[in-house]
């Protein structure tokens, strides 16, 4: 990870110089500062993105042990019956991860869980932020 982390970082940097440089030289400030939005946010992602994508394999992995712990001799499908709306969600989520390389929306869960759209969102309201509080966790 060390290796791809310090080839993005490098990259960006010079994508960031060679955007930046031409509208700096000619006085084009405000044009300098919206050509620099790019390479600053590959930055950012490559401070931020190996905690995220740790935090979302960690909470996957945990949603699926729960579950089999849980389970016992019922297996899966009889553990999930005794889970909450939000333990569901997050085995939602995590086996939409794999699937689909993003996060699951709530209309897509509000349809595997027979749930109101509100109630999705507020669900999805939750799972983002226990994946932000991983993130921010990861990175301090």
């Amino acid at each position: 990870m060390r290796p791809l982390r310090r080839f993005t970082l490098f990259v960006s940097a010079v994508m960031l110089a060679l955007n930046a440089a031409d509208p700096l030289l000619s006085g084009g400030y405000g044009k300098a500062e919206f050509d620099a939005v790019g390479p600053v946010l590959l930055i950012g992602w490559a401070e931020v993105g190996p905690g995220m994508l740790q935090a979302i394999a960690h909470l996957g992995q945990q949603s699926r042990d729960e579950v089999v712990a849980l389970g016992g001799r019922q297996g899966l499908a009889d553990a999930e019956q005794h889970l909450d709306d939000l333990e569901l969600a997050r085995l939602a989520d995590a086996r939409h991860w794999p699937l689909h390389r993003r996060p699951i929306a709530a209309d897509t869960l509000r349809t595997e869980l027979k749930i109101s759209m509100e109630r999705a969102r507020e669900l999805v309201v939750s799972l983002r932020a226990e994946l932000a509080e991983l993130v921010v966790a990861r990175v301090h």
